[in-house]
């Protein structure tokens, strides 16, 4: 395979999954590790990715979200479903934290009207809309920022999230299979453990493209998590290892 058609297959599969490690490339188009890393190296050199430790990532995954509300394409609508959805779990008074997640940023603008005590967060863009449509008190965890996630990472901001203690706290994830929950990068972990210890409640945010997916990090099971939203139906081995109880379609649902 030569290197113009491997670089076509990669960004179509970055296009859906926003990141990809080198063994990601290297199983998708079956080219050794010397080969993919050139690979990336002509992605990154022409500005299409970003690279990451152990991989890359989409140039434009982490703009800032005012861009990405401008757009009107079908994953966009599926993602302000996902968000729309997830707004009706959360109650009048109760706290929120909100992870590092496009899908996740859409959610501010269906809390505008709403009485809720608190919102925390460790995303930029997130605190921005917060900022931007609601009059909801909001604050960002300290760290040091993350020029790639547009967030807040590193120890301090797990060793803040001690102080607080949730009603409700919204994820999103790289990918679910029938053996959990996934993220892909080991930062990930130590994050959303201390996030799952100081909440309540979980609810993941996860469109259909991350369904029978997994990715570089096991990081929940399923009985760690209340809830997963999602826009298509979810086949039936892994509805039933999630618990059927735990899942809440968009009104976008559909077989296909």
């Amino acid at each position: 395979m030569n290197q113009q058609k491997r670089l076509l297959i990669i960004m179509e599969r970055l296009e859906k999954e926003q990141s990809l490690t080198l063994q990601d490339m290297m199983r998708l188009t079956g080219a050794s590790r010397d080969t993919a890393r050139r690979d990336t190296i002509k992605l990154a050199d022409n500005n299409l990715v970003i690279r990451t430790y152990g991989g890359i990532s989409l140039a434009n995954a982490f703009n800032k979200i005012d861009g990405y509300l401008g757009q009107t394409n079908q994953e966009l609508q599926v993602k302000k479903e996902l968000a729309r959805e997830a707004s009706k779990l959360l109650e009048e008074k109760q706290s929120v934290y909100l992870d590092v997640s496009t899908t996740i940023s859409l959610l501010p603008q269906y809390l505008a009207n709403r009485n809720i005590k608190k919102a925390v967060t460790n995303s930029i863009d997130i605190a921005d809309q917060f900022l931007k449509t609601t009059s909801i008190p909001t604050t960002i965890l300290g760290g040091t920022l993350n020029k790639e996630s547009r967030s807040v990472t590193g120890g301090y901001p797990i060793w803040e999230l001690t102080k607080y203690q949730f009603d409700i706290s919204y994820l999103s994830c790289a990918g679910i299979n029938n053996y959990g929950i996934y993220y892909a990068h080991e930062e990930d972990i130590a994050m959303k453990q201390a996030i799952r210890e100081k909440s309540n409640k979980i609810v993941l945010l996860c469109d259909h493209t991350k369904i029978n997916l997994s990715h570089n990090y096991l990081v929940y099971s399923f009985e760690e998590i209340d809830y997963l939203i999602t826009d298509k139906i979810i086949p039936e081995d892994l509805a039933v290892r999630i618990g059927k109880d735990k899942i809440i379609y968009t009104k976008e649902k559909s077989h296909d």
